[in-house]
């Protein structure tokens, strides 16, 4: 099981493309390289952090500014969460479809942007995930008339455990001329999308998503100790590292920042579930290590 919280940890954000955005989030989910990121995972879970939400769902302490959520908000009400149409919830079935398949050939014909790296990271997913479940799918209106943020409630399978883990990607989902879909597999690295995804995060209608997600992801961990004792970090060495380091677990897809501001840079993201140490802390930010350089996540985001 430890090998398993690891893998995911270093990986998960890359099979949950939608999840992590931002989640950024996510899962999440910016696209596969989002991770956040996106998000592992998005990936509010998911993305596409998959944030992101794997992004579960989780709502942050408070839906006020706390430097990681409420860039970019706008009107919510000019532009609602609604239900996706047959076409884009199909679209989104059938990227989840091939993601579980591990299928690379199709998801290049549904990903923009999909490195080698991200075809070997999704293929060494089947040593550890079975599948995904796709349920609802949500949209908001993107930064033209050709596009969505959308926001896919799903369901992945890890090999072992029997109950499924209830989480929320996110996706930026173009409509190409010809009218099929392609999800933006790099949208964090452009910054008018990725800032535009993460404002629609302080929605109040897109909090209530999380939040219900969240709830399903809690009830999960209730019914089936294994479950909780893997998304917990639980287990031999779960709680603190060898020297002592606590161990923190990202509990939505969330940004990566260069320094402890809202303003500062964003350098990456990770996926719900993730593992990081804690390496210090500065006011309400975590100092953690990322790639080999010292980086910042909002305290609200872990655990």
């Amino acid at each position: 099981m430890d090998n398993f919280r690891e893998w995911l940890s270093d990986n998960l954000r890359y099979f949950m493309l939608g999840g992590a955005i931002l989640v950024i989030v996510a899962v999440l989910f910016f696209g596969i390289r989002a991770c956040v990121g996106g998000g592992k995972g998005a990936s509010d879970k998911e993305k596409t952090n998959t944030v992101e939400d794997n992004s579960q769902g989780n709502d942050p302490s408070s839906p006020e500014d706390d430097g990681e959520t409420n860039d970019g908000k706008k009107e919510e009400d000019t532009n609602p969460l609604e239900e996706g149409d047959a076409d884009v919830a199909a679209f989104m079935q059938s990227y989840y479809k091939a993601l579980g398949e591990r299928d690379v050939t199709t998801l290049k014909t549904l990903v923009s942007d999909l490195s080698a790296s991200d075809e070997t990271r999704i293929s060494n997913a089947k040593d550890y995930i079975e599948g995904y479940e796709t349920g609802n799918v949500y949209t908001k209106k993107g930064l033209d008339n050709n596009s969505y943020v959308v926001y896919t409630c799903y369901n992945y399978i890890c090999k072992g455990i029997e109950t499924p883990v209830p989480s929320l990607g996110y996706a930026y989902v173009v409509k190409e001329e010809d009218g099929s879909f392609r999800i933006l597999g790099a949208a964090d690295q452009n910054t008018k999308v990725s800032e535009y995804m993460e404002g629609l995060l302080a929605d109040a209608d897109v909090q209530k998503l999380r939040a219900e997600v969240q709830a399903e992801y809690d009830a999960a961990q209730k019914k089936d100790s294994a479950l909780a004792a893997f998304l917990q970090g639980l287990g031999e060495d779960a709680s603190k590292s060898e020297g002592g380091t606590s161990l923190m677990t990202v509990t939505e897809g969330c940004n990566v920042r260069a320094a402890a501001d809202g303003e500062a840079d964003i350098i990456g993201g990770l996926d719900a579930g993730t593992q990081v140490e804690k390496k210090g802390q500065e006011g309400e930010w975590i100092q953690i290590e990322y790639e080999g350089q010292t980086a910042y996540v909002h305290s609200s985001l872990l655990e």
